[in-house]
């Protein structure tokens, strides 16, 4: 169990990295992003572009549940990091370095909001060095731009 995480978060989440915004939240013209209601292609978070081996930096405090290769990505995987804020919050960093800057960080270690947890990559399918950057609230991705 990684326990002691808490049952609500209480704060609001931070920018991961200063960055560029490539792409939002929401519908997407991009092909390979998946279908949901009533759009035929789903972005589920922000993307955030940045030069290779940009520090990331933890949204928030919370205990990291996860740091590898995404288990739900085809080949090739992207490189992500899991933090849980609360047992109904999390945010994702996808796309990763696991290189020259593997994530400084693994399952179960306790994190605090500002620290360096990974660094920008392309590991996955991307075009660029970029992060994205998604929340899941209660089991379901939500707009970051909610939370910031």
């Amino acid at each position: 169990s990684l326990g002691n995480i808490p049952s609500q978060y209480n704060g609001t989440l931070r920018w991961p990295m200063e960055a560029v915004v490539t792409q939002e939240f929401g519908c997407t013209g991009f092909a390979w992003e998946p279908a949901l209601g009533s759009c035929a292609h789903f972005h589920q978070g922000i993307d955030l572009a940045a030069p290779m081996y940009t520090p990331i930096r933890a949204a928030g405090d919370g205990v990291v549940v996860f740091a590898g290769p995404n288990p739900y990505d085809p080949y090739p995987k992207a490189w992500i990091v899991i933090i849980a804020h609360s047992e109904s919050l999390q945010t994702w960093y996808a796309h990763v370095d696991n290189g020259v800057r593997p994530p400084e960080v693994a399952a179960g270690d306790r994190v605090s909001a500002g620290q360096v947890i990974a660094y920008v990559g392309m590991t996955g399918r991307t075009t660029g060095p970029h992060l994205h950057w998604a929340v899941v609230s209660s089991e379901t991705f939500v707009n970051p731009r909610l939370f910031v």
